[in-house]
């Protein structure tokens, strides 16, 4: 952001500096072309110049200034306008993201609070009468205890029954 100020800064300062010379090339200008102190046809060489002839020089020269402090003011106005609009986009992308934040801990916050303990009170009613069901169903049994199998989940059940089996009595405590 600095970085980008310093930029800017340097360039308006490039161009008040490039404003002001401009504005002395274009006096120099409007002098040879009206030929201020340049002698007509018939006139003596230096030629006592008029009030009027100062307040043109002096009109024109504010003319210009005036032109290149415009010049100056409209690019300012044009670089603080990029950079609001940058800082504006940033400051909504910022509030976007702290609201869908907030928006997701409210509906975590209510899921917890009001949808969990119906949900938790309907599967423990629903639970006791169902599961004695599917476990009897053989099928589905067969299906449960395959999986559990192919997991590993009933590797020490199995060691403990096969120790009892070639044992042949109660089953030894592996601390002892």
């Amino acid at each position: 952001m600095f970085c980008l100020l310093g930029c800017v800064l340097g360039k308006v300062g490039a161009a008040i500096l490039g404003a002001v010379t401009g504005s002395f090339f274009a006096v120099g200008f409007f002098i040879v072309l009206f030929g201020w102190g340049v002698s007509g046809n018939g006139q003596p060489t230096h030629i006592d110049p008029t009030r009027a002839d100062y307040v043109d020089l002096l009109l024109t020269i504010v003319t210009v200034f005036l032109g290149a402090v415009g010049l100056v003011v409209t690019l300012g106005a044009l670089v603080i306008g990029i950079v609001a609009l940058k800082t504006l986009r940033e400051i909504k992308e910022e509030a976007a993201s702290n609201a869908k934040d907030a928006a997701a801990n409210k509906i975590n916050e209510t899921m917890a609070a009001e949808l969990e303990p119906s949900v938790h009170e309907k599967v423990q009613s629903a639970l006791p009468e169902m599961l004695p069901e599917a476990l009897l169903n053989n099928e589905l049994g067969h299906k449960i205890l395959t999986g559990m199998a192919q997991r590993g989940d009933l590797d020490v059940v199995l060691e403990r029954v096969v120790m009892r089996v070639q044992n042949g009595g109660p089953e030894l405590d592996s601390d002892a």
